[in-house]
């Protein structure tokens, strides 16, 4: 009795050739013509069928499993917006922290919408493959990508919230540097054109396969070679520090930070929460394990897994280098154990590292990260000597040590780690100059730190200039002495200070008002606004001061009428180690150094102070 067209000679010859595997051979005799191809031909026919099924659904797998890892990634690149603010919440006064957190939360949210309408068709768009080398102009709002039912590929929604994470991590670099100051309409016109405009062409130049720039460009490569930025040395960090270094320069310096303004030119950073910028430096950290290996865009292979494994490698060594570093040269400057200069210097050497991660050494990395640092300190000094107030050290992080990133790709690029990435034909000089290139990998590294710096910064010198002109780029003396918290978002957090949030004042005159009402009676710092440090009570003990506090009229004497002054007076109590402002000196709070009594500084400043001769309580600055 045969089955389909095998009779029972040619079954038991297709059973034998299949292993004694009846399901199959049953399978064969019934889906194939086995008198005809014969029981060899008939199994190797359904062989290699099974083959071709074998490798799509391996393939949908592999695809499945790079998806994932680019999500994956991007989710931690976004989580880099919370260390972003942390981090410059840590090192501003705490009057202006709740404007940090809103800045850092509505530019990611701005930048989201702003990419999807044009700034991924201006990076990324090409229609058939083909755009100009300067600009995309394919997939506005991503309308080309319903592919339709029964697309073998998946549609590239993924890479749009990869790229998005990266544009708004490039748009949120500016914040810190104009904080305290500048005006929440100005930046809110810059979280829109950075993400539409600025950041985009970049990111086309140097990282779409048609950028003239870009060394993923395989029919035009510029000189042949083409400028490796592989993570964003230059597409993130150098535009965004670029941007931060005008908005530094034409918001102006802070009330008092080189001693004008009637205030002591000491003040710099206000390191009352070490615990913020030290979390926000571990997620940035943390965030750019998603940065840099997810850049490679997939894992499922055994080249893509050994690329992701060495940037992994090199961006743990490059930071931790930055940071030994940083912590060494404040100690041999200052002689202290400086937290916040360790991690700056971890940060530098994250940023400097990041255009050459893959195409590098682990020693080399090293390298990168112990010099990056020694770069970022030196454009905080040149600032300073210019007097350009840059609060978080946005630009000497991310512009001079993006700079700093780019050009040392073109000297330690290993050319079998660069074939290995891009995928390159080997010769044509495309390693370092250390490893034996004739300079054209370096000089396309130069042309693009130039045109990328040139772009930025064009593009934001325009933007800021104008927003000077219409009188919109700065808050007024009056409400930046009063802080942004309060001035611009109706709400005063100084920790242990009387709350009082926007539903409590109505409306802008109403916010003036309150302005007006608000002094606590203590010496200021020398300078315009307010404090919101209490007294020392000659009777708390160790100390604390639980003494009532009056708060009267203060900054604007014309604009309130004394009745309105006695109605707007508060009795607040609470400790005065909790109730500071942030930018007062320390010799007048609680606990030493003021009018009542109290314990020495020795027995109440800790270690922090007499070790590290840094003083973190909420009222001190460094």
């Amino acid at each position: 009795m045969g089955i389909g067209s095998c009779d029972d000679q040619l079954f038991a010859r297709v059973l034998a050739l299949l292993g004694g595997d009846d399901v199959a051979a049953k399978y064969v005799c019934s889906a194939s013509d086995v008198g005809t191809l014969g029981a060899d031909g008939a199994v190797m026919r359904w062989a290699v069928g099974q083959l071709r099924t074998t490798q799509g659904s391996l393939e949908q797998v592999q695809q499945g499993l790079n998806v994932s890892f680019v999500l994956t990634s991007a989710y931690q690149v976004f989580v880099m917006q919370l260390g972003f603010a942390l981090f410059a919440a840590g090192v501003v006064r705490p009057k202006n922290i709740v404007s940090i957190f809103l800045k850092n939360f509505f530019d990611t949210c701005i930048a989201g919408i702003a990419f999807y309408l044009v700034g991924y068709a201006f990076a990324f768009g090409s229609k058939d493959g083909k755009s100009n080398g300067f600009i995309g102009n394919w997939d506005f709002a991503l309308s080309s990508t319903d592919g339709g039912p029964g697309r073998s590929a998946p549609l590239p929604w993924h890479l749009f919230i990869w790229n998005w994470s990266f544009c708004s991590a490039a748009t949120t670099i500016l914040s810190g540097s104009i904080a305290e100051r500048g005006t929440f309409a100005s930046y809110t016109i810059y979280a829109a054109v950075m993400p539409a405009w600025v950041y985009p062409v970049v990111a086309h130049w140097l990282w779409s396969p048609q950028g003239w720039l870009s060394a993923r460009n395989k029919e035009d490569r510029i000189l042949g070679v083409g400028a490796i930025d592989y993570a964003g040395s230059g597409v993130v960090h150098l535009v965004g520090g670029t941007a931060a270094l005008v908005g530094s320069i034409l918001v102006g310096p802070r009330a008092g930070r080189f001693g004008g303004g009637g205030m002591s030119g000491h003040l710099y950073r206000a390191t009352a929460a070490p615990q913020l910028y030290l979390m926000g430096t571990l997620l940035l950290w943390f965030g750019w394990y998603g940065f840099n290996p997810g850049s490679r865009l997939a894992i499922a292979d055994n080249v893509s897994a050994t690329v992701v494994g060495r940037t992994a490698v090199t961006t743990t060594l490059s930071a931790c280098a930055g940071a030994l570093t940083g912590l060494l040269f404040a100690y041999g400057r200052h002689k202290v154990w400086d937290l916040l200069s360790t991690c700056i210097g971890a940060l530098a050497g994250l940023v400097s590292v990041t255009s050459s991660c893959s195409v590098i050494e682990p020693w080399a990395a090293i390298i990168c990260g112990v010099v990056g640092a020694f770069v970022c300190e030196g454009f905080d000094r040149l600032l300073e000597r210019l007097e350009i107030d840059d609060p978080v050290s946005a630009f000497p992080l991310h512009g001079g040590c993006g700079a700093w990133g780019l050009i040392y790709t073109g000297l330690m690029a290993k050319g079998a780690y660069v074939q290995q990435v891009y995928g390159v034909a080997p010769g044509g000089h495309r390693m370092g100059i250390f490893y034996g290139g004739h300079a054209q990998l370096l000089l396309c590294q130069v042309i693009a730190l130039c045109v990328v710096v040139g772009w930025s910064l064009a593009n934001m010198s325009l933007l800021f200039w104008g927003l000077r002109l219409a009188k919109l780029l700065r808050v007024t003396p009056d409400k930046e002495a009063a802080g942004m918290d309060l001035a611009a978002c109706g709400q005063f957090n100084a920790q242990g200070a009387c709350h009082v949030h926007s539903s409590k004042v109505n409306g802008t005159k109403g916010t003036e008002m309150f302005l007006s009402a608000i002094l606590i009676e203590r010496r200021v710092n020398g300078g315009p606004g307010f404090d919101t440090s209490l007294r020392n009570s000659s009777s708390s003990p160790s100390g604390r001061c639980s003494t009532a506090t009056q708060i009267t009229v203060a900054s604007y004497p014309s604009a309130i009428t004394p009745t309105a002054a006695a109605s707007a007076s508060v009795s607040i109590a609470a400790a005065a180690g909790d109730a500071m402002n942030g930018d007062v000196v320390g010799e007048t709070g609680c606990g030493g150094g003021g009018s009542g009594a109290g314990p020495s500084a020795a027995a109440v400043d800790g270690p922090d102070a007499l070790a590290g001769k840094q003083d973190h309580a909420p009222n001190a600055f460094v």
